[in-house]
């Protein structure tokens, strides 16, 4: 028989709710008691999964875990015999944190650390997913659990990162997280920058990454662009001659309309004047 330890209590205000601690950490429990890894074992709320996976890299694993991957029922996803299918957003996230630790080579694969493969057969780990649980990292003599974090995507198919509202796209259950735009990482200050309609063409070019230039043109304002030399054409078409860097991605011009009387462009194409993307109107 095994007997837990007292678990550390966490209070983690989680951006869609409540995230209950106390109960997930007790689902936890269960759950390691049953498989018999629970004997002199500490339980702790980490809010972001990068920050627990750091935790894990640096303490080392719980070698009592070695078994458990092969009753995470690895062999069975969705009936397929032998066939791992990584559509579940926690394998999808777990495997995108854990490819920015390479060094780390030891972390415990997908199949043992996310609730929703143990919740197939683990009524634990299923009130613990209903609670909004997304893994557990076993280290030395102590579980982490990570909540899942609020995510948003460019549509629904669920698999362009990309957030413009101000919220991180992946929000961990402390409100901190990466700010992604269509797909591709930004930083926050580059991020609030592009968004607020304060980069200028200039600027925009000086960004190193090439993504990150592309996609800060989709929110170039009207008045930078004019600023930046635009010249109206006719029928409310604009002229815009591109720096040599963005140049080489897009040509040497690049020709819009005006939205209204908005700071909102519309990229065109000049032989159909058909629209090519627009910007968020200020």
């Amino acid at each position: 028989m095994s007997f837990p330890t007292l678990a550390r209590q966490v209070d983690i205000p989680a951006p869609n709710g409540t995230f209950d601690a106390e109960r997930a950490v007790a689902a936890a429990i269960d759950f390691c008691t049953a498989h018999d890894v629970a004997r002199h074992t500490g339980y702790s709320v980490v809010p972001r999964l990068d920050q627990a996976l750091r935790i894990a890299a640096a303490t080392g694993p719980d070698r009592r875990w070695r078994r458990m991957a092969r009753w995470s029922g690895n062999n069975d996803i969705e009936g397929l015999p032998e066939t791992v299918q990584l559509t579940d957003e926690r394998d999808v996230l777990y495997n995108r944190f854990v490819a920015a630790l390479p060094d780390a080579d030891w972390l415990p694969p997908n199949t043992v650390t996310s609730v929703s493969r143990w919740a197939r057969f683990s009524p634990a780990m299923r009130e613990a997913q209903k609670l909004g649980l997304g893994w557990i990292l076993p280290v030395q003599r102590e579980v982490l659990l990570v909540p899942m974090p609020a995510t948003r995507y460019a549509d629904s198919s669920a698999c362009v990162l990309h957030c413009d509202t101000g919220r991180p796209a992946i929000e961990w259950s402390d409100g901190s997280g990466p700010f992604y735009l269509h797909g591709t990482e930004f930083d926050e200050g580059l991020y609030r920058a592009a968004l607020g309609g304060e980069l200028s063409l200039p600027a925009m070019a000086a960004i190193r990454n090439a993504d990150q230039r592309s996609i800060a043109m989709r929110y170039l304002t009207f008045d930078a662009a004019e600023t930046a030399g635009a010249r109206l054409l006719d029928d409310n078409v604009y002229r815009l001659a591109l720096p040599p860097r963005i140049a080489r991605h897009h040509g040497t011009f690049a020709y819009f309309t005006r939205v209204g009387e908005s700071q909102s462009i519309q990229w065109v194409d000049p032989r159909g004047n058909t629209p090519e993307g627009s910007m968020r109107t200020l």
